[in-house]
């Protein structure tokens, strides 16, 4: 009898730490090939919007999405409001829905905040409903200012970090590799530099090996970005791609270009300074000299002639 009851107990224990381990197996397999395919996602499909497996960001965008899913009616003005969104850096698949969606939310949730904090404070009359209405226009026109200011940030951050990028490209090219080649290096090397470029690099690279043709994906690039000297470049390549030139040659004089025009712009900034620190001077610094300045002789004069009169 004992004997038997142990050898169902070692059974029933090999049973159990078998199948422990084979699930444990299976889990460690399962999450080696996620971190797998997850890693190469992230290294050769950056573009893919980091964050979507995230439950409650699909829900708040789906959401958000919803919201602004009928103001989006008009197909041009889809189109360059979508483009103005890609230039932002915004990429998503319902980028106008969302865009309209917050403009909503805004304009719905700032009077609802400001109602709260008076109805917690207990001040309630009719100009805390008037500025209501002025807090939900603001809310709802706010949006296109900052698309603007975004927008405007990402391309100066590409237009700072395009020269180095341009000393990246001439090198590789110099090497001897192809173009196609070397925006598929640069595009892993600038990363360190600028995650604009970064993106827009592995971008283009993504069109040109599905089929695309050089010069229809170097256009893409300059419309996605926005960036005046970016459009330049792309143009000087497709013109010296046409033509059989150097491409080498063309991109070393575009990026002494780009230096002598940041050097320029820096020149320029320096000189509008003395007029812009001329307000600042007027209203807050000069105020307080004539005070220390002339604060004791006013002291002394007022002393002088209250004496003088008894």
């Amino acid at each position: 009898m004992s004997v038997l009851f142990w050898v169902i107990v070692m059974a029933s224990f090999a049973t159990v730490a078998f199948l422990t381990y084979g699930v444990l197996s299976y889990c460690n397999n399962r999450k080696m090939v996620r971190d797998r395919f997850k890693q190469v996602t992230t290294d050769s499909m950056p573009l893919i919007n980091r964050g979507e497996g995230s439950s409650f960001k699909k829900q708040f965008l789906n959401w958000i999405s919803s919201l602004g899913h009928y103001a989006v009616d008009d197909k041009q003005d889809d189109s360059a409001l979508r483009q103005s969104l890609i230039q932002a850096g915004f990429r998503h698949p319902k980028g106008t829905a969302i865009y309209f969606g917050l403009r909503f939310l805004l304009a719905l949730l700032l009077p609802v905040l400001y109602l709260l904090a008076n109805v917690m404070n207990g001040v309630m009359n009719r100009g805390n409903l008037l500025f209501c209405f002025l807090l939900a226009g603001a809310g709802f026109y706010v949006g296109p200012y900052l698309l603007k200011f975004i927008t405007s940030r990402r391309q100066d951050r590409i237009d700072k970090a395009l020269p180095d990028v341009l000393d990246l490209l001439i090198v590789c090219m110099e090497a001897g590799l192809s173009l196609q080649a070397t925006i598929n290096r640069v595009s892993d090397e600038v990363k360190s530099i600028s995650m604009d470029l970064y993106r827009e690099l592995q971008l283009t690279n993504a069109e040109l090996r599905t089929g695309i043709s050089r010069e229809v994906a170097l256009r893409n690039l300059g419309e996605r970005t926005g960036v005046q000297n970016v459009k330049a470049l792309v143009g000087l390549m497709i013109q010296s791609d046409r033509m059989g030139a150097s491409i080498v040659q063309a991109l070393r004089t575009h990026a002494s270009f780009l230096r002598v025009q940041r050097s320029q712009k820096a020149e320029e900034r320096a000189a509008k300074l003395p007029v812009k620190i001329l307000f600042p001077l007027l209203l807050c610094i000069f105020p307080a000299i004539f005070v220390v300045v002339l604060g004791p002789a006013a002291i002394q004069i007022s002393k002088s002639a209250f004496f003088a009169g008894n």
